[in-house]
Protein backbone atom coordinates (compact mmCIF):
# COMPACT_ATOMS: atom_id res chain seq x y z
CA UNK A 1 0.00 0.00 0.00
CA UNK A 2 2.69 2.60 0.58
CA UNK A 3 4.60 1.33 -2.67
CA UNK A 4 1.47 2.71 -4.47
CA UNK A 5 1.24 5.78 -2.51
CA UNK A 6 4.83 6.50 -3.01
CA UNK A 7 4.78 5.56 -6.91
CA UNK A 8 1.47 7.99 -7.41
CA UNK A 9 3.23 10.85 -5.53
CA UNK A 10 6.21 10.16 -7.95
CA UNK A 11 3.79 10.05 -10.92
CA UNK A 12 2.20 13.33 -9.88
CA UNK A 13 5.42 14.92 -9.03
CA UNK A 14 7.03 14.28 -12.48
CA UNK A 15 3.61 15.41 -14.19
CA UNK A 16 4.08 18.56 -12.40
CA UNK A 17 8.22 19.03 -13.19
CA UNK A 18 7.35 18.20 -16.80
CA UNK A 19 4.45 20.94 -17.15
CA UNK A 20 6.64 23.61 -15.38
CA UNK A 21 9.46 22.41 -18.11
CA UNK A 22 7.26 22.48 -20.93
CA UNK A 23 5.82 26.20 -19.79
CA UNK A 24 9.31 27.52 -19.27
CA UNK A 25 10.52 26.12 -22.77
CA UNK A 26 7.54 27.69 -24.59
CA UNK A 27 8.42 31.10 -22.88
CA UNK A 28 12.41 30.66 -23.40
CA UNK A 29 11.43 30.78 -27.35
CA UNK A 30 8.69 33.60 -27.54
CA UNK A 31 9.92 37.25 -28.64
CA UNK A 32 9.20 40.24 -26.06
CA UNK A 33 6.13 41.05 -28.47
CA UNK A 34 4.89 37.47 -27.87
CA UNK A 35 5.99 37.65 -24.37
CA UNK A 36 3.97 41.06 -23.83
CA UNK A 37 1.12 39.80 -25.44
CA UNK A 38 1.18 36.78 -23.24
CA UNK A 39 1.21 39.47 -19.96
CA UNK A 40 -1.46 41.41 -21.68
CA UNK A 41 -3.66 38.12 -22.23
CA UNK A 42 -2.75 37.51 -18.32
CA UNK A 43 -4.27 40.66 -17.57
CA UNK A 44 -7.63 40.59 -19.10
CA UNK A 45 -8.30 36.98 -17.95
CA UNK A 46 -8.03 37.87 -14.62
CA UNK A 47 -4.52 36.25 -13.81
CA UNK A 48 -2.86 39.31 -12.19
CA UNK A 49 0.00 37.57 -10.71
CA UNK A 50 1.16 36.13 -13.32
CA UNK A 51 0.55 39.21 -15.77
CA UNK A 52 2.93 41.16 -12.91
CA UNK A 53 5.58 38.39 -13.90
CA UNK A 54 5.81 39.48 -17.21
CA UNK A 55 5.88 42.60 -17.08
CA UNK A 56 8.29 42.80 -14.09
CA UNK A 57 10.85 40.59 -16.41
CA UNK A 58 9.94 43.13 -19.21
CA UNK A 59 10.72 46.20 -18.09
CA UNK A 60 13.90 44.79 -16.80
CA UNK A 61 14.59 44.90 -20.04
CA UNK A 62 13.56 48.45 -20.45
CA UNK A 63 10.13 47.42 -22.29
CA UNK A 64 8.46 50.75 -22.22
CA UNK A 65 4.96 49.48 -22.05
CA UNK A 66 5.47 47.22 -19.28
CA UNK A 67 7.51 49.91 -17.29
CA UNK A 68 4.24 51.60 -17.30
CA UNK A 69 1.88 48.98 -16.52
CA UNK A 70 4.08 48.44 -13.58
CA UNK A 71 3.79 52.01 -12.53
CA UNK A 72 -0.05 51.66 -12.36
CA UNK A 73 -0.37 47.74 -11.07
CA UNK A 74 2.21 48.99 -7.99
CA UNK A 75 -0.58 52.52 -7.71
CA UNK A 76 -3.57 50.32 -7.77
CA UNK A 77 -1.95 47.13 -5.93
CA UNK A 78 -3.38 44.63 -9.06
CA UNK A 79 -0.92 41.63 -9.06
CA UNK A 80 1.13 42.41 -6.38
CA UNK A 81 0.50 44.48 -3.20
CA UNK A 82 -0.04 48.69 -3.03
CA UNK A 83 3.03 50.15 -2.99
CA UNK A 84 3.66 53.88 -4.02
CA UNK A 85 7.33 54.46 -3.77
CA UNK A 86 7.64 51.50 -6.49
CA UNK A 87 4.80 53.11 -8.36
CA UNK A 88 6.57 56.12 -8.32
CA UNK A 89 9.95 54.56 -9.48
CA UNK A 90 8.62 53.43 -12.34
CA UNK A 91 6.64 56.00 -13.34
CA UNK A 92 9.70 58.28 -13.11
CA UNK A 93 11.12 55.88 -15.65
CA UNK A 94 7.87 55.72 -17.64
CA UNK A 95 8.09 59.47 -17.68
CA UNK A 96 11.48 59.32 -19.22
CA UNK A 97 10.25 57.21 -22.26
CA UNK A 98 7.60 60.88 -22.49
CA UNK A 99 4.77 59.50 -21.30
CA UNK A 100 2.64 62.00 -20.22
CA UNK A 101 0.10 60.07 -17.85
CA UNK A 102 3.09 58.94 -16.08
CA UNK A 103 4.01 62.62 -15.58
CA UNK A 104 0.92 63.46 -14.72
CA UNK A 105 0.57 61.09 -12.11
CA UNK A 106 4.08 62.17 -10.23
CA UNK A 107 2.17 64.87 -8.91
CA UNK A 108 -0.57 62.46 -6.96
CA UNK A 109 2.26 60.32 -5.52
CA UNK A 110 4.49 62.97 -4.63
CA UNK A 111 0.83 64.11 -2.08
CA UNK A 112 1.16 60.20 -0.73
CA UNK A 113 4.79 60.24 0.25
CA UNK A 114 6.98 61.75 2.87
CA UNK A 115 9.23 64.11 1.48
CA UNK A 116 11.79 62.17 2.81
CA UNK A 117 10.75 59.04 0.90
CA UNK A 118 9.97 60.96 -2.54
CA UNK A 119 13.60 62.31 -2.86
CA UNK A 120 15.16 58.85 -1.64
CA UNK A 121 13.10 57.64 -4.54
CA UNK A 122 14.47 59.94 -7.33
CA UNK A 123 17.99 59.41 -6.02
CA UNK A 124 17.68 55.64 -7.66
CA UNK A 125 16.74 57.16 -11.11
CA UNK A 126 19.99 57.93 -12.10
CA UNK A 127 21.40 54.84 -10.29
CA UNK A 128 19.16 52.92 -12.52
CA UNK A 129 20.18 54.59 -16.16
CA UNK A 130 23.59 54.90 -15.11
CA UNK A 131 24.07 51.27 -14.88
CA UNK A 132 22.35 50.74 -17.93
CA UNK A 133 24.31 53.00 -20.13
CA UNK A 134 27.31 51.46 -18.59
CA UNK A 135 25.95 47.78 -18.77
CA UNK A 136 24.50 47.99 -21.96
CA UNK A 137 26.66 50.32 -23.68
CA UNK A 138 22.98 51.95 -24.56
CA UNK A 139 23.16 55.78 -25.36
CA UNK A 140 19.45 56.65 -24.73
CA UNK A 141 20.10 56.11 -21.29
CA UNK A 142 22.65 58.75 -21.40
CA UNK A 143 20.23 60.62 -22.90
CA UNK A 144 17.16 60.13 -20.51
CA UNK A 145 19.79 61.06 -17.52
CA UNK A 146 20.50 64.38 -19.21
CA UNK A 147 16.78 64.75 -19.75
CA UNK A 148 16.54 63.61 -15.65
CA UNK A 149 18.31 66.07 -14.71
CA UNK A 150 17.37 69.11 -16.77
CA UNK A 151 13.59 68.24 -16.59
CA UNK A 152 12.19 65.93 -14.23
CA UNK A 153 14.21 65.61 -10.98
CA UNK A 154 13.06 66.99 -8.04
CA UNK A 155 16.34 68.80 -8.08
CA UNK A 156 17.31 69.88 -11.36
CA UNK A 157 20.82 70.10 -11.98
CA UNK A 158 22.01 71.28 -15.30
CA UNK A 159 25.64 70.95 -15.18
CA UNK A 160 24.54 66.95 -15.16
CA UNK A 161 22.07 67.22 -17.33
CA UNK A 162 24.95 69.10 -20.06
CA UNK A 163 27.46 66.38 -18.95
CA UNK A 164 25.19 63.65 -19.98
CA UNK A 165 23.70 65.08 -22.91
CA UNK A 166 27.11 65.16 -24.45
CA UNK A 167 27.35 61.90 -23.46
CA UNK A 168 24.69 60.68 -25.65
CA UNK A 169 25.46 63.42 -28.80
CA UNK A 170 29.03 61.85 -28.67
CA UNK A 171 27.27 58.57 -28.37
CA UNK A 172 25.06 59.28 -31.58
CA UNK A 173 22.01 60.30 -30.20
CA UNK A 174 22.28 63.78 -32.14
CA UNK A 175 18.72 65.15 -31.02
CA UNK A 176 20.25 65.65 -28.01
CA UNK A 177 22.64 68.61 -29.48
CA UNK A 178 19.94 71.26 -29.15
CA UNK A 179 19.13 69.87 -25.39
CA UNK A 180 22.98 70.17 -24.47
CA UNK A 181 23.28 73.81 -26.04
CA UNK A 182 20.39 74.84 -24.58
CA UNK A 183 21.45 74.21 -20.86
CA UNK A 184 25.09 75.03 -21.80
CA UNK A 185 23.93 78.51 -21.91
CA UNK A 186 22.71 77.99 -18.36
CA UNK A 187 26.90 77.12 -17.01
CA UNK A 188 29.22 79.39 -16.36
CA UNK A 189 32.28 78.90 -19.38
CA UNK A 190 35.09 77.79 -17.17
CA UNK A 191 32.61 75.37 -15.83
CA UNK A 192 31.84 73.83 -19.18
CA UNK A 193 35.56 73.35 -20.40
CA UNK A 194 35.72 71.03 -16.78
CA UNK A 195 32.44 69.16 -17.67
CA UNK A 196 33.47 68.57 -21.12
CA UNK A 197 36.48 66.95 -20.00
CA UNK A 198 34.21 64.76 -17.60
CA UNK A 199 31.97 63.77 -20.83
CA UNK A 200 35.24 62.35 -22.88
CA UNK A 201 36.21 60.39 -19.60
CA UNK A 202 32.72 58.77 -19.58
CA UNK A 203 33.08 58.21 -23.12
CA UNK A 204 36.47 56.83 -23.46
CA UNK A 205 35.76 54.68 -20.51
CA UNK A 206 32.86 53.22 -21.55
CA UNK A 207 34.00 52.83 -25.47
CA UNK A 208 37.17 51.35 -25.10
CA UNK A 209 37.22 49.47 -21.33
CA UNK A 210 33.92 48.69 -20.84
CA UNK A 211 34.83 45.05 -19.72
CA UNK A 212 31.48 43.63 -19.95
CA UNK A 213 30.82 44.48 -23.43
CA UNK A 214 34.02 42.76 -24.37
CA UNK A 215 33.31 39.49 -22.47
CA UNK A 216 29.84 39.60 -24.34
Amino acid sequence: MKQLILISLACILIKEFSLAATSTSENKYLNDMDYYNSGVDFYENGEFKKSFIVFFNLSEKGNKDAIFNLSNMYFEGIGTTQDYSKSLKYTWLCSLNGNKKCLNKIKSLEEKLEEEEFLKISQTIPEILEKGFVDDNNPILAFQLGYWYEKISPEIDFEKSYLWYSVSVSSGIYKAMKMRDRVGKLIEKKKITEIQFQANEILTKNKYFNTKKDVE
